[in-house]
């Protein structure tokens, strides 16, 4: 008895068939990649919080943004505290950033390349470098609050209040050091952090997510609260690029970037509390301003998803 195989008919229709449910699955996977990036990305923000408040417990104060004394910026104070000891201990603060050991020229074995998970959001280019000029090292996605200002020359006056993070007199060999106590606005209404896109590739001279340089010619390891979440244009000495999430002026006057991220709808941000929320980009301008300040007396509604 001779076996009936498949008509051409019936394998175009199981060939349909199948194209039709791959595509009612592709959408589904990349949903589920985005909330589990978004999920991680949250993670990393409470974990910079951990890390912020261990430091404030045992010196009594949050670190220094950054200075151009001695330069330096922020991440490399909680090296102890993100489970970097090595690097804490290799670190040598006498000398900048940019020397001996802390960098190595053209190498990626300086101590500030070091690349700990929690640098990075992984809805963006995880494992970033500045490679733009010799003094290589890591990027990332988590930056402090500068709040309602724009720099370079750094301003002296601070609208409603100033941030927890930023500098004594607009002088940028000077950064403050804020405690919990001065955050008179509330520690829960107050920003400490926010995410930001980095720069497209590691040998752009852009400096948005060169987090461990202190140079205020570069919107770099701060966010201002000026615009709202994934708002206004950045800024800041950039490449042009057709990415619309990343919207630029290259210019090193009037210094200022928003906090930004690839997930859609908000970015997340850290609270001086020590709690991570996602804040909408629709939230109030007035209200975003009120949480970068922190004894600006000001009040606000704000949106959380």
């Amino acid at each position: 008895m001779r076996r009936r195989g498949f008509s051409l008919i019936e394998l175009l229709v199981v060939i349909a068939i199948i194209a039709i449910l791959i595509s009612l699955l592709v959408p589904a996977v990349q949903k589920v990649r985005d909330a589990a990036a978004r999920t991680q990305c949250l993670n990393n923000m409470k974990q910079w919080g951990l890390a912020m408040h261990g430091f404030h417990d045992a010196n009594k104060k949050l670190p220094p943004s950054a200075s151009s004394s001695i330069r330096k910026a922020w991440p490399v104070y909680l090296f102890a505290f993100i489970d970097q000891g090595a690097a804490a201990n290799l670190y040598d603060f006498k000398t900048g950033f940019y020397l001996p050991p802390n960098t190595i020229t053209t190498a990626y074995t300086g101590v500030i390349c070091v690349q700990p998970a929690m640098y990075f959001c992984p809805a963006d280019r995880v494992g970033a470098f500045w490679q733009g000029d010799v003094y290589w090292r890591s990027r990332g996605n988590y930056v402090v609050n500068y709040g309602n200002v724009t720099g370079n020359p750094w301003p002296t006056m601070f609208p409603a209040g100033k941030a927890p993070f930023g500098y004594l007199g607009g002088g940028t060999a000077t950064p403050w050091q804020s405690t919990l106590v001065q955050i008179t606005d509330g520690t829960s209404n107050t920003l400490l952090m926010a995410e930001i896109i980095t720069a497209i590739t590691n040998t752009d001279w852009d400096g948005r997510g060169d987090f461990l340089n202190d140079d205020s010619n570069f919107f770099n390891h701060q966010f201002m609260t000026v615009n709202t979440p994934n708002g206004g244009t950045d800024v800041t000495p950039c490449v042009t690029n057709s990415d619309p999430l990343m919207p630029c002026t290259n210019s090193s006057a009037n210094v200022n970037g928003a906090a930004r991220s690839r997930h859609s709808g908000g970015a997340h941000a850290l609270f001086a509390d020590g709690s991570a929320r996602f804040i909408l980009n629709s939230i109030n301008i007035n209200s975003w301003r009120a949480l970068g300040s922190m004894d600006g007396n000001d009040s606000f509604i704000y949106a959380l998803q």
